[in-house]
């Protein structure tokens, strides 16, 4: 499996420089976010499943990377969101569907919130209200960026952001703001 190599900048830049990237980073995710939105939904869709609640987990890069490696041979949709972001809430139910049109065909979906520790209730608040009962992740970086760094390191900011591993455990394809069912579709199945 050939796993994208951790970006350098982020080890040689510290301190208030560091802190500026990152605000500016985060200002700019949001940023996309507002801006890349079509109308506000004001509702979700009803849960499919009752019952258990999702199982959120803490992920590093290097947990990441022994989680893909344990993926190996799959196809792997990697969906990074943040329950703030707009455009990440109205491409979800998309995301789900996709996952359970395919997952018989061995396509994988790992969601990762990166919304901070401490919007953990929300976070899994809103997995359980779109059926979500699978292990997801929320970010344990310092910043999410750092996440996304060792992900693609040519990364430029947006939320959501959605990549797609093929079986040979290389990236396929990077969809950086909300998407819809069809774009997802045709990303993934011609490596199913």
């Amino acid at each position: 499996m050939t796993i994208p190599a951790r970006h350098p900048r982020g080890s040689m830049v510290s301190g208030p420089t560091r802190r500026r990237r990152r605000a500016l980073t985060l200002v700019a995710a949001v940023w996309i976010c507002l801006h890349t939105a079509g109308p506000a939904s004001s509702s979700l869709p009803p849960s499919s499943t009752s019952g258990a609640g999702p199982v959120l987990k803490p992920v590093e890069a290097t947990t990441l990377k022994t989680i893909l490696k344990k993926k190996q041979g799959k196809v792997v949709v990697i969906n990074l969101w943040a329950t703030w972001c707009v455009p990440c809430r109205e491409e979800f139910p998309d995301l789900i569907k996709l996952y359970g049109n395919y997952r018989d065909r061995g396509l994988e979906l790992i969601l990762i919130s990166v919304d901070f520790a401490e919007q953990r209730r929300q976070v899994e608040a809103f997995l359980k209200e779109n059926g979500v009962t699978f292990p997801t992740y929320i970010n344990a970086e310092e910043s999410y960026e750092d996440l996304i760094s060792f992900l693609a390191p040519d990364w430029i900011g947006g939320l959501p952001t959605t990549f797609v591993i093929d079986r040979k455990g290389r990236l396929a394809r990077s969809l950086v703001g909300g998407q819809n069912y069809e774009v997802f579709h045709k990303a993934v199945v011609p490596h199913l």
